[in-house]
């Protein structure tokens, strides 16, 4: 099966468009097709996780690394959105107590590490294969992403709750904007010898 599917597709992409618009022409929209798709797809992963307000880890860092601190991820600028989302939400809780989180959870890790873009979106779902709830993605990989939209936001009231950061942005074209200003902001930073 594995090969007469490789056969049947290298066919319809190469073979027939090789036919009906020549070798060259054929080649070009190949070429093209696949260009397109990837640049796509590389679009819609890269905001997910390369974007202003996003969390990252520190190489060497861990439980039990210096003074026995738990690991923070942290944005660029070194702080640790958590932080404030966690002081929000004691003072909406009821007698300001909260459950305690540790910040290296790993749920809550998946949430400080990655971006939703136009949330609740059926069609930036579909399109996207699901890439626009990427959250969701990250803490439940295994349901199918057509399910994203129906527990977004069950996940965005429950981070709330919890204090854990949520970070989501309203549409594709504004977590794009956002990740070329962190790019260049990121370009721009002065390198530590």
């Amino acid at each position: 099966r594995f090969w007469s599917m490789k056969v049947l597709s290298m066919g319809y992409m190469l073979v027939l468009p090789c036919y009906f618009h020549g070798v060259l022409g054929g080649m070009a929209l190949f070429c093209l097709g696949h260009f397109t798709c990837g640049e796509v797809l590389a679009t819609m992963f890269i905001v997910n996780h390369v974007i202003e307000g996003v969390s990252f880890g520190k190489k060497g860092e861990s439980l039990g690394s210096k003074n026995n601190l738990e690991f923070r991820p942290t944005t660029v600028s070194g702080s640790t959105p958590m932080e404030q989302t966690r002081s929000d939400a004691k003072k909406a809780a009821a007698g300001g107590k909260l459950k305690d989180v540790p910040y290296n959870d790993w749920a809550a890790v998946q949430c400080q590490t990655s971006v939703n873009w136009s949330p609740g979106s059926y069609f930036w779902n579909h399109f996207s294969g699901g890439l626009s709830h990427q959250i969701e993605h990250h803490l439940f990989p295994s349901i199918c992403h057509t399910n994203y939209v129906y527990i977004q936001d069950i996940v965005e009231k429950t981070c709330l709750e919890y204090g854990v950061p949520y970070q989501s942005e309203p549409s594709l074209f504004v977590a794009y904007k956002k990740m070329l200003s962190h790019l260049k902001f990121l370009g721009n930073e002065k390198k530590v010898a």
